[in-house]
């Protein structure tokens, strides 16, 4: 007798698995966000350079190579360290960079912020002028490095 009570499965041709079509519109709605705010962190790093090495050259009478150097060097570590961080969260190689980036960005903000505010006041008479421009010229490194901050995870989760 046959047994009845078994169904016989069909078996299905082998297919192989669909790629995901991703179109030129969904590449750039996700990646829109982090390119706008990538623009804006350049702006400001333009700003901060050219009044960070105006600010080294007042200092240190250096010439303005010198002191375009520097502000590179210091504005481009604080942004390149701030990455590593964001790049480096929840992972093993998270404590080991911490370790050096966190004071190394103290040092690097606390030279940008004092530079840029000692530039932005250089020029003015009136005290309460002078205090004004301090602070707007010491607020650019602390735009620059949350909007870094926000920058490196929005770039991150765009290519997740």
């Amino acid at each position: 007798m046959a047994n009845t009570n078994v169904l016989q499965l069909r078996s299905s041709p082998k297919t192989s698995p669909r790629k995901r079509h991703v179109t030129k519109a969904a590449i750039i709605r996700r990646h829109a966000p982090a390119a706008g705010l990538g623009a804006v962190i350049l702006v400001l790093l333009y700003l901060s350079l050219s009044h960070l090495a105006h600010g080294v050259q007042i200092v240190t009478g250096c010439e303005a190579w010198e002191g375009m150097a520097m502000a590179i060097g210091l504005d481009l570590l604080i942004v390149g360290l701030e990455c590593a961080m964001v790049a480096t969260a929840g992972t093993k190689a998270y404590k080991p960079v911490a370790r050096f980036a966190n004071p190394a960005l103290v040092v690097a903000f606390m030279w940008s912020a004092g530079l840029n505010a000692f530039a932005f006041s250089a020029a003015s008479a009136a005290l309460w002028m002078a205090v004004t421009a301090a602070s707007l010229g010491a607020s650019i490194p602390a735009l620059i490095y949350a909007g870094t901050r926000a920058w490196a995870a929005l770039a991150i989760s765009a290519r997740a």
